[in-house]
């Protein structure tokens, strides 16, 4: 059952229909209280156009399925990846490459301790995220870590500096 309502006749404030005054102004109410009108239903759609609608769906996302099950792997296989996107460089391998950009020092420090990267880690060559990317260590693997400055550590592997670590993602003492 729905609630009633009466309507001020002289400020229009809407009052309980068990209201004999207003609540607003004080005059009082009319004996007879104004039933509020139920809102109006709102339009559907229509069951073919629903049913329209869900096969052109279906037919949509199996068509894409198709589509990108049939590539080849040859065809994957060539896709080359934007310069800008970072790819995850072997660890073990990363100091012997000749094509691993030099940083200024070629040899870590005696100062230099073991520290472990907490998760995928970017390797730059500065200290900064404005330096280019230079590796990326796995979660896991052994840097040698020395001359802390700024929040970024000068990283070693196998010997050679690869170049500059956040602090924060590597684990250690």
């Amino acid at each position: 059952m729905g609630k009633t309502y009466r309507e001020c006749p002289a400020c229009g404030k809407r009052a309980l229909s068990i209201a004999t005054r207003c609540p607003r102004c004080g005059h009082e109410l009319l004996s007879q209280p104004i039933q509020r009108q139920a809102p109006q239903q709102t339009a559907r759609l229509h069951p073919l156009a629903l049913a329209g609608f869900i096969v052109a769906a279906v037919g949509l996302v199996a068509l894409l399925v198709l589509r990108g099950g049939s590539r080849s792997p040859e065809v994957t296989a060539s896709v080359e990846l934007p310069a800008e996107t970072p790819v995850a460089v072997d660890t073990a391998h990363a100091a012997a490459s000749p094509v691993m950009p030099a940083v200024s020092d070629s040899a870590p420090s005696a100062e230099a301790r073991p520290r472990v990267a907490r998760t995928w880690t970017k390797v730059h060559a500065r200290r900064g995220v404005q330096g280019d990317l230079v590796a990326v260590l796995l979660p896991g693997d052994t840097v040698l870590a020395d001359s802390l400055r700024g929040g970024w550590w000068r990283v070693a592997l196998e010997g050679r500096v690869l170049g500059y670590v956040y602090a924060p993602t590597l684990l250690g003492d």
